[in-house]
């Protein structure tokens, strides 16, 4: 790493202190990020091919959408091979939750989360040279976690899916650009505007996907129930719940992995709730 070059990239945008203070984060870490006054600053480093691939794919998609409507601006960025950084102008607003550990922020009205609903259909618009991951398969996804969670989720639940596994894997709508990772803590809202961020999953995945993904961490119960206040098709309300229904159990996988590395409680708490998602988005699967 050419320490100097970087410093005085960061200089032109940040005091000593942030720096120093951005420097100290990203020890033994991938990235880190500061926001001043005026900016976002993130940098990260090549200690995984992959993710640093992921940020200058990032970084190349605000080059490519300068005029993007819930991007925020670019200012400059730098790039080298084993670091680089991206400065944004900074939102005067706040994101819809800070905490990720809970995600879920159950103030957002049914207004506020249709709104954020027609703005997530844009995403397929953006514009990116890089290559995208085209990977993404329900059928494996849905025969992974299944087989992780015979115990979690027992006989009864098992059969339900198994009904549903042949329809849940197939996908009937477009495959499309898709943001990932649509998390409360990454949409910020300013005003009337709504903007995405951090766009390091940036992959093909169906259109239903990022839909589905907003839905289940806005709401802590029956999160799919705005769908039928909106305009889409029968067809496409279905393969929202199809999504769903795969990141219900990624959720519960994904917890059941920290039993004895976090509090058992707080475990066992996310494990029930997102399977009690799953049976509510079941029950009503063929509706």
């Amino acid at each position: 790493m050419n320490k100097t070059k970087i410093y005085d990239f960061l200089a032109k945008y940040l005091d000593e202190a942030n720096i120093e203070q951005l420097f100290s984060n990203l020890q033994n870490k991938q990235r880190s990020n500061i926001l001043s006054n005026q900016y976002f600053v993130k940098i990260g480093q090549n200690t995984d091919e992959l993710f640093f691939k992921n940020l200058v794919k990032e970084i190349n998609l605000y080059k490519n959408n300068t005029n993007c409507k819930f991007f925020p601006k670019l200012i400059d960025y730098y790039i080298e091979e084993d670091i680089c950084s991206i400065v944004l102008e900074r939102i005067n607003g706040q994101v819809l939750n800070s905490n990720r550990n809970t995600y879920i922020n159950d103030a957002l009205s049914e207004d506020e989360r249709l709104k954020i609903l027609n703005e997530i259909l844009n995403i397929k618009t953006i514009k990116i040279d890089d290559k995208l991951d085209c990977s993404y398969s329900r059928q494996d996804k849905l025969s992974k976690y299944m087989n992780k969670l015979i115990d979690i989720l027992g006989s009864s639940d098992l059969n339900i899916l198994e009904k549903y596994s042949n329809d849940i894997a197939q996908v009937k709508c477009d495959n499309v650009i898709s943001h990932g990772d649509l998390i409360p803590p990454n949409i910020m809202r300013e005003n009337n505007s709504i903007f995405f961020i951090d766009w390091e999953f940036i992959a093909i995945r169906p259109e239903s996907y990022d839909i589905a993904y907003f839905l289940m961490f806005s709401k802590k119960e029956n999160s799919l129930d705005v769908l039928k206040y909106t305009k889409f098709s029968s067809t496409f309300k279905k393969e929202v719940k199809k999504d769903a229904i795969i990141l219900c159990l990624k959720e519960m996988n994904n917890w059941n992995k920290l039993h004895g590395k976090l509090d058992d409680a707080l475990v066992d708490g996310n494990i029930k709730r997102w399977k009690k998602e799953l049976l509510i988005i079941l029950k009503g699967y063929e509706i």
